[in-house]
């Protein structure tokens, strides 16, 4: 049976010195790192809101979205002598709802509260209070990893509920909002409700560590694992005739010593089954 064995070992030593080895340029120094994928810009749509005649009435501030958010427009009476007539967009009748929810679409959008002039008409309700609007500006640790589904710096009511939502590339976690050195939400897409002040809100996120399963020095820095190639049994990086070499003197040894290492298709024997397997590999 050994004299078999050292036979088929002459004639696959034949064939891996007649075929080059193709493998990859080991570089322990450099092992491969998670996928990594910039995140690209989110498109937002600019939402105007104004009124004409000008100074007559108050309207909720525009700001830029992503598309399908819904903003909650009106427009409140300043100047008793006017009265609400209808609102435009991009120059087009769009309601005659003194206030309406919009949902953005894929185009800016130009709302016009119209007011016509009537000093004769019944006096209108009482409008209502101011609206304190602030804005709420929006950063990250890391801009080419994470981006947010609205604009940094968009006005917002007070005590008004505010969707936000942090896309980040892989590649990387995210670690939650914060306001300062306080976490709000460990959550990537949570409601915040607006203060009645301005608000800067920090989207943490940190690149996820390359962590082999089975790193050789389990005490080791992680950036500097080595990875093996199946049947690189000798370890040192490069799949080649030495490999085949120490699985055949395995094969004719007596010992079980580190069999998993050595029994290439999982058998738990080496023999000219795993022999034929590292020679296939090593011509890949």
């Amino acid at each position: 049976m050994n004299n078999i064995i050292r036979n088929m070992m002459t004639v696959m030593l034949l064939l891996v010195g007649s075929t080059p080895a193709l493998h990859a340029q080991f570089n322990p120094t450099n092992p491969p790192e998670p996928d990594y994928e910039i995140v690209e810009p989110v498109k937002h749509y600019k939402v105007s809101i104004s009124v004409t005649p000008a100074s007559v009435a108050y309207v909720t501030s525009g700001g830029s979205y992503t598309s399908g958010y819904r903003k909650f427009i009106y427009t409140s009476l300043t100047n008793s002598k006017y009265k609400f007539s209808h609102w435009t967009l991009n120059g087009e009748f769009f309601s005659a709802n003194s206030s309406f929810n919009y949902t953005v679409e894929t185009a800016d959008a130009n709302f016009v509260a119209h007011y016509e002039f009537n000093p004769s008409s019944p006096v209108e309700p009482e409008r209502l209070p101011d609206i304190i609007v602030s804005p709420l500006y929006l950063v990250t640790n890391n801009g080419e990893a994470c981006s947010f589904n609205q604009a940094s710096g968009n006005e917002h009511e007070a005590e008004s509920w505010v969707m936000l939502e942090a896309f980040v590339a892989k590649g990387y976690e995210f670690k939650g909002w914060y306001k300062g050195s306080t976490l709000i939400s460990s959550n990537v897409r949570f409601n915040y409700q607006m203060p009645d002040e301005a608000v800067t809100l920090t989207a943490k996120v940190e690149k996820i560590v390359f962590n082999p399963t089975n790193p050789s020095e389990p005490d080791s820095s992680q950036d500097n694992v080595q990875t093996t190639p199946t049947g690189d049994v000798n370890k040192d990086g490069v799949l080649n005739v030495f490999d085949i070499v120490s699985i055949v003197n395995y094969s004719l040894g007596e010992t079980d010593e580190n069999l998993p290492l050595y029994d290439l298709n999982g058998d738990k024997a080496v023999n000219v089954f795993d022999i034929v397997k590292i020679v296939n590999l090593s011509l890949e």
